[in-house]
């Protein structure tokens, strides 16, 4: 009876492939697809399905991303209720679906680790956060809100137009159109392609 808990042990930590399982790995797979996660949102419900119903991906982001693809999984840290990623997640869960990139969806209880992993730069835990992983490893994120939202959002205190313009966020995410979110997001898969 004894020795059976060693071999379980090393079947859990050992699957088939003879690799050893990564956190990454495990998230992975306990992770909701992107129609799962869709299904049961109910905080922002018209908010989500307004921007997955406007999503295009430009085909040669699309297919960028394709030769960039090799061993990568993406792992999306995301609530229902955030809306930066209502106005972000759809865009990256097409480009994945498009490209052939497994996608999976975890919510923050699921994917503290990877929040904690990457944190935005005054130290929050946020969502969403979209974490790459190559062949189990993680190898970079993308965090919160694109760049220039995001310069707006650490400005507000000292720049009062700042301040004004990021309440009114959603103005932006729509003029945009995901066109940011997708070139930051596609410029990381493809830098972290060229390390691996």
């Amino acid at each position: 009876m004894h020795s059976f808990w060693p071999l379980l042990l090393v079947a859990l930590l050992y699957p088939a492939s003879g690799q050893p399982r990564t956190n990454v790995d495990r998230l992975f797979e306990g992770g909701k697809t992107w129609p799962q996660f869709l299904a049961g949102v109910s905080a922002q419900r018209d908010l989500w399905t307004k921007t997955e119903s406007a999503v295009t991906v430009p085909p040669d982001v699309i297919e960028r991303a394709k030769r960039a693809s090799r061993g990568l999984q993406l792992l999306v840290v995301s609530e229902d209720w955030c809306p930066d990623s209502a106005y972000s997640v759809p865009y990256v869960a097409r480009l994945a679906q498009s490209a052939g990139i497994p996608l999976r969806v975890l919510d923050r209880t699921a994917g503290e680790s990877l929040m904690a992993a990457h944190r935005t730069s005054d130290g929050r835990t946020v969502t969403p956060t979209i974490v790459l992983a190559r062949n189990g490893r993680d190898v970079g994120a993308w965090v919160e809100r694109p760049a220039e939202l995001q310069q707006m959002f650490f400005s507000m205190s000292t720049n009062p137009e700042n301040a004004k313009r990021f309440s009114q966020r959603h103005l932006w995410y729509e003029s945009d159109g995901g066109v940011t979110v997708l070139k930051e997001v596609l410029a990381l898969i493809e830098q972290t392609n060229e390390r691996n």
